[in-house]
């Protein structure tokens, strides 16, 4: 933890040693409170317009009031930015249901956080060195809002963990494969794309691969089979932090053969031009 940067916590500008909310807080209560992460290319935001799109969804979803409007919540997080030297960098922002009288419901204003993390420069063996993933039939709560209830992702993570895997897929009770704890999915059939819609938190990278991949590739937005993961040629999750990384292995199965695939690495390659571009 870098204790020089600068966080923005209810209207004031702090080290993050200095940082801190009230214990009466319901997001420390009950887990009620949203956020969104984001990053930054060359101290440039990465679709800080969508990112907070999504954060006010999900603030409707659980019906939460958000502290600032859109517009004042951009100018903060610009802010942020500037406040912070690093050349690229990993914003989180966090609204909580704010202090509770009874320890049950939220209080009258929700509070607010913007907190700046470094980001390296990326590293290509990164990309050839992929991830495995584990299956799990644990389930998130709201998984179209992003909220801090993570309960079901870290007992995934740590059953992962144990299995000596990177992450988990969550698997509904119908056998679809939605996401990851912290990346939307993908995989692909031949040339086709294939990536769930419906039951899943709406990845920012997500569909910024899916613009990548259209009039390239056939794209099919619908539920992924859990047998169905045995036909596919290659595999990939994206997220803000992982960009696009292969999956090369999920549970028992080897995916293409353990190595990243052509089509994978050439979404991969216009990901990396349209960001050297500045094309954001």
């Amino acid at each position: 933890m870098d204790n020089s940067a600068f966080w923005y916590i209810d209207g004031r500008w702090v080290h993050p040693d200095e940082a801190s909310i009230s214990i009466s807080d319901i997001a420390v209560l009950r887990g009620y409170s949203v956020f969104d992460s984001l990053r930054t290319y060359n101290r440039r935001p990465f679709h800080l317009g969508d990112h907070l799109s999504r954060l006010s969804r999900s603030a409707e979803l659980i019906e939460m009031n958000l502290p600032l409007t859109k517009e004042k919540l951009t100018d903060l997080i610009h802010e942020a930015i500037e406040r912070n030297e690093y050349k690229h960098a990993a914003v989180r922002i966090l609204v909580t249901g704010g202090p509770s009288d009874d320890g049950i419901l939220p209080g009258e204003q929700p509070g607010l956080a913007i907190m700046v993390t470094p980001l390296p420069e990326r590293d290509p063996a990164y990309f050839e060195k992929g991830c495995r993933l584990i299956t799990t039939r644990l389930q998130r709560i709201t998984p179209e809002a992003k909220t801090a209830n993570y309960v079901s992702a870290v007992r995934a993570l740590k059953q992962a963990k144990k299995r000596m895997a990177d992450d988990a897929l969550f698997v509904n009770n119908l056998g679809h494969v939605l996401e990851a704890t912290r990346s939307n999915f993908f995989i692909f059939k031949g040339n086709t794309l294939v990536t769930p819609r419906v039951g899943i938190l709406t990845g920012v990278t997500r569909n910024v691969v899916l613009e990548l991949a259209r009039g390239r590739f056939e794209i099919e937005e619908r539920p992924i089979l859990l047998d169905e993961l045995w036909e596919a040629n290659e595999a990939f999750v994206t997220s803000s932090s992982r960009e696009i990384t292969p999956v090369l292995r999920i549970d028992d199965l080897h995916v293409n053969a353990g190595t990243p695939g052509s089509n994978t690495r050439e979404l991969e390659n216009r990901f990396i031009a349209m960001v050297e571009a500045g094309n954001f």
